[in-house]
């Protein structure tokens, strides 16, 4: 089967999912040779009872751009994930995760497709 190569990105107000949420997240998916399949992206809700991780909101104050741009129409995740899992399935061929660093950015997407 060919590998469909998914490169994502996510944000996030702190260092776990559970205590923390995801805010924002975006893949697009690549042939091998580097053509564009195609691309997904969200900005979700934060989670019931989530709080913002101190140090990490520390962070997002001294970025006001990109906070306000991962807080434009949020939705919530219990309908964006789906969504997404959707879009992964319709892809031709085997999605292989790619990101950097790909353990942070996959404990969020990973979480919130399970929960």
């Amino acid at each position: 089967m060919t590998e469909i190569f998914v490169s994502t990105d996510i944000e996030a107000d702190g260092p776990i999912p559970g205590p923390h949420s995801m805010l924002s997240f975006a893949s697009a998916a690549y042939r091998g040779d580097k053509t564009l399949i195609g691309t997904f992206e969200a900005n979700l809700t934060t989670l019931p009872g989530a709080q913002g991780h101190p140090k990490t909101m520390e962070w997002w104050s001294t970025q006001p751009k990109a906070w306000t741009a991962c807080r434009v129409n949020p939705r919530d995740p219990a309908v964006v994930m789906p969504e997404y899992l959707v879009w992964l399935k319709a892809l031709p061929g085997k999605p292989v995760f790619v990101a950097y660093p790909a353990a942070f950015d996959f404990m969020f997407v990973h979480w919130y497709l399970n929960r």
